[in-house]
C-alpha cells in the first residue's frame, strides 16, 4: 500500500504548467523540481527490503494476565546488509511495534516480544507490516507479510478447593426424584413411561396393579452441579462483571478437576455442558467472549431450574443481591442439595442472609476465591 502526501503531485504539475504558459522559468523550475522530488521519494519507498518472514503466536490460547509472545523468524534474502527495520502489527485495534535485528546477507534472525493479555477476548493478530517513508514525508508505503492469526485470552482460573458435594451422608447416599437416574440405588416404583428400559419392569407390581410399573434407580454417588451466571449489566460495573466471569470460570474449572459433570447457564438462555459433561474447555472458551446483556433475567432462569432435574449443587454468580431477591434463589433448595450465591460488588458490605443459602460478597475474583475456600468449601 502506497500513498502520496501533501498533494505534492498536483501542486508540482500546476506550477510547471503555469511557469511554461506564463514563460516564467523560476516557477516552471520549482514545479519540475517538486515533481522530481516526488518521483525520487516514490522510488525510495518502493525499494522494499528482500526478506523472508515467519511469525508464530505462542500460545494461541492463554489465561488473562499470563504471558503470550510473538516469535518472528526473519531471513535477509538481499545482497546487502539489512539495517534494523521497524515493524508493526495490530492486536485487535491496538498497534504493537518492534524492531528487527541487523542482518547480513543470508543471515537469519529471531525477534520475540510480548503480546498484551490484560483484557479477556478473542483477538486477531494482523499481518506484520513494514512501514517505509521518504525523508521528506511525501510518500509512504506499507509492506504486509504473513497471515492474520488469532489469540484467545480466556478468564483467569483461580485455585479453588473442591466442593464437598456428592458425598453421601449414609451408605446408600441421598436419593430423591431429582437424583440422576442410574443403576446404583433403588429409589421407588413408578409408572412406566415411553423410553424406560424394559428390563426395569417390576412384574409382580405390574400384575397386581394391572399396568406397567418400573423400578426407578438413581445414581447417588455422582455429583452434578449447575453454575448460573447473571449477565444483567444493571447488576455490575465494568470491573465487577469481569471479576464475575473470572469467578464463574474458576468455579467450573475446579468442579471439573474430579471429572464431575457440570453445566453452565446464563440469564440470556445459553446452556453449555450437562449431566455427562466433564471437560471445562468449551465452557471456558464460551466465557472468553461472553458480554453483559439485558436479554432474559435471573428470575426467569430460576423458574426454569425449578422445573429441571436438579442436582447436588447450584452456584449463582451475580452482582449486587439483596434480601428481596434471595427467596427466589432459596426456593431451589428443593432441587439442589446446596445453593450458593457468589455476589461481585464494588464495595462489599453487609452480606445478606437467608435460611438454606450460602451467600458471599467480594469485590474481586481473588477475594471471592478466598471466601470460597474459607466459607463455601468446608
Amino acid at each position: 500500500m502506497t500513498r502520496f502526501g501533501y498533494g505534492a503531485v498536483p501542486v508540482g504539475a500546476a506550477l510547471l504548467v503555469l511557469g511554461l504558459l506564463a514563460h516564467w522559468p523560476p516557477v516552471a523550475v520549482l514545479g519540475a523540481g517538486l515533481l522530481v522530488l516526488v518521483i525520487g521519494s516514490l522510488v525510495f519507498v518502493l525499494r522494499r527490503p528482500r526478506i523472508s518472514l515467519e511469525r508464530a503466536v505462542e500460545p494461541a490460547r492463554v489465561e488473562k494476565g499470563q504471558p503470550a509472545i510473538a516469535l518472528i523468524h526473519v531471513t535477509n534474502l538481499g545482497r546487502r546488509t539489512l539495517a534494523p527495520i521497524l515493524i508493526e502489527q495490530r492486536l485487535g485495534d491496538r498497534p504493537i511495534r518492534a524492531r528487527l535485528p541487523r542482518l547480513r546477507r543470508g543471515e537469519r534472525g529471531l525477534r520475540t516480544y510480548r503480546l498484551p493479555t490484560a483484557a479477556r477476548g478473542v483477538y486477531e493478530v494482523g499481518p506484520v507490516e513494514i512501514p517505509r517513508a521518504d525523508p521528506f514525508g511525501l510518500c509512504r508505503t506499507t509492506q504486509r507479510l504473513g497471515e492474520p492469526q488469532r489469540i484467545a485470552v480466556h478468564p483467569r482460573l483461580l485455585s479453588l478447593l473442591p466442593l464437598p458435594t456428592g458425598i453421601s451422608r449414609n451408605l446408600e447416599g441421598p436419593s430423591s426424584d431429582t437424583s440422576p437416574q442410574g443403576t446404583v440405588t433403588f429409589h421407588r416404583l413408578r409408572e412406566y413411561v415411553v423410553g424406560d428400559d424394559l428390563r426395569t419392569i417390576h412384574w409382580p407390581s405390574t400384575a397386581r396393579l394391572g399396568q406397567l410399573v418400573v423400578r426407578h434407580n438413581v445414581d447417588t454417588a455422582q455429583p452434578y452441579t449447575v453454575v448460573l451466571l447473571d449477565l444483567d449489566p444493571q447488576r455490575y460495573s465494568a470491573d465487577t462483571f469481569e471479576e464475575a466471569v473470572d469467578t464463574a470460570a474458576s468455579v467450573i474449572a475446579s468442579l471439573s478437576v474430579g471429572k464431575a459433570p457440570v453445566q453452565l447457564r446464563t440469564t440470556a438462555g445459553e446452556r453449555l455442558g450437562g449431566a455427562a459433561y466433564r471437560d471445562p474447555t468449551a465452557i471456558v472458551d464460551f466465557l472468553t467472549e461472553v458480554q453483559p446483556t439485558d436479554a432474559g433475567s435471573l428470575d426467569a432462569e430460576l423458574v426454569l431450574l425449578r422445573r429441571d432435574r436438579g442436582g447436588t449443587a447450584l452456584i449463582v454468580v451475580t452482582g449486587r443481591v439483596d434480601d428481596v431477591g434471595l427467596p427466589g434463589i432459596a426456593a431451589l433448595r428443593r432441587r439442589f442439595d446446596r445453593v450458593i450465591v457468589m455476589s461481585l460488588v464494588d464495595r462489599p458490605g453487609r452480606v445478606p442472609a437467608h435460611p438454606g443459602l450460602i451467600v458471599t460478597e467480594a469485590a474481586t475474583a481473588d477475594e471471592a476465591a478466598r471466601r470460597w475456600n474459607t466459607v463455601v468449601a468446608r
